[in-house]
């Protein structure tokens, strides 16, 4: 039985944060582009064997079996060098949502790593709320025609299976789209950070899917998504504080040999109380984030994961500003570490619902009012 009430990592946990970071270590990031398919294949395969693409899907699915805090052990080692990776979502929606035949077409090349996965839900006017969603499936005999756009989708450029969230007749259906339907186009977006993903806007005009690729029932689009809400926002905050983690690591580099009126600048009480502050909050971050991975069916877990979120959005993008202020105009150059931790940081404190977002959810957790739960 898992042991919640813990402080230290397990054995597991420590080798498989190990076995991460030597792969992020291993795969730097592509010089003013995203990876391409064959690089992200090339991370995924060496990925596979450690459960990662499997998630935490039971052994009889993904032959792995990772707890939550197994696989948040991966997740916070790949980061920040290839943080918000993903390619593991679309398995756990195969695995709650789709027939034996969509599970064998689709599943092996997503957890051999040779299939690249994307969600596409986020519309320009439809972020958090999906109920305003306009793109539509209509029904035309063996098939659904979807029309519509939707936009941030990660790794978009490169996925060869896309779950889109549409209209239909009865209401939010989720399907299937190969990447190479036709009527598919792709456009690439510029992020200010995380611009290893391959961030796109995909447009659908008369795109043709045959009906038995609808993921789940018709007009239930929206099952089990408030569930994911937990996971995916504590695996985010881990990820926002590797990030600020990151930047503390230059700062502290640069506080010890950087002189500044005769007197090195790690000396100075003035740096020492901000990188102390920052470092405590780091810790906080990092102890709610793994208390809440560990206690996701309880009551409070989308409140307290929200609030994970948070913090974690908030302390990435202090910590990065703090550092370009000790390090002034040595960071200022484009190629400076810190300039992309720092768009980094930007990204996350919006990925999964920006800090205003996920202050609200708590609040409403804790002082719920009629139609405000999420």
């Amino acid at each position: 039985m898992q042991d919640n009430n813990r402080f230290a990592s397990t054995t597991r946990e420590r080798a498989l944060f190990e076995q991460a970071e030597k792969v992020a270590a291993a795969h730097p990031r592509p010089k003013g582009r995203p990876f391409d398919a064959g690089e992200l294949r090339a991370i995924f395969r060496e990925l596979a064997p450690t459960g990662y693409l499997a998630s935490t899907l039971p052994p009889e699915e993904g032959r792995h079996g990772l707890d939550v805090l197994e696989f948040s052990a991966l997740v916070e080692g790949l980061s920040p060098q290839l943080a918000l990776l993903g390619n593991h979502s679309v398995q756990r929606y195969l695995h709650q949502f789709a027939s034996p035949g969509q599970q064998e077409r689709f599943m092996p090349s997503l957890l051999e790593g040779e299939g690249i996965g994307a969600i596409a839900m986020t519309e320009t006017h439809a972020g958090s709320d999906l109920e305003r969603m306009t793109t539509t499936a209509r029904r035309a005999g063996d098939v659904y025609v979807i029309d519509g756009e939707k936009t941030w989708v990660t790794h978009g450029l490169a996925a060869t299976m896309i779950v889109v969230l549409a209209r239909s007749e009865v209401g939010l259906t989720r399907f299937l789209v190969p990447g190479d339907t036709p009527g598919l186009t792709r456009e690439a977006l510029e992020p200010v950070g995380l611009r290893h993903l391959g961030f796109a806007r995909l447009t659908f005009r008369g795109c043709e899917i045959p009906a038995e690729l609808r993921l789940g029932a018709e007009g239930e689009g929206l099952k089990g998504t408030k569930s994911a809400f937990p996971i995916a926002r504590v695996l985010a905050a881990l990820q926002a504080f590797r990030i600020a983690r990151a930047a503390l690591d230059i700062a502290r580099d640069y506080a010890g040999v950087r002189v500044a009126a005769r007197t090195p600048l790690a000396s100075s009480s003035l740096v020492q109380h901000g990188l102390a502050q920052l470092v405590a909050r780091c810790e906080a971050v990092r102890l709610l984030c793994l208390k809440v991975a560990g206690e996701l069916a309880g009551a409070d877990s989308v409140a307290m994961a929200s609030a994970a979120k948070a913090l974690a959005g908030e302390l990435a993008l202090d910590a990065c500003r703090w550092t370009e202020d000790l390090l002034g105009s040595s960071s200022l150059h484009a190629s400076h570490p810190l300039a992309e931790l720092s768009g980094d940081a930007r990204m996350m404190a919006v990925v999964d619902g920006t800090s205003v977002l996920n202050h609200l959810v708590v609040a409403r957790r804790l002082l719920p009012q009629e139609g405000t739960r999420r």
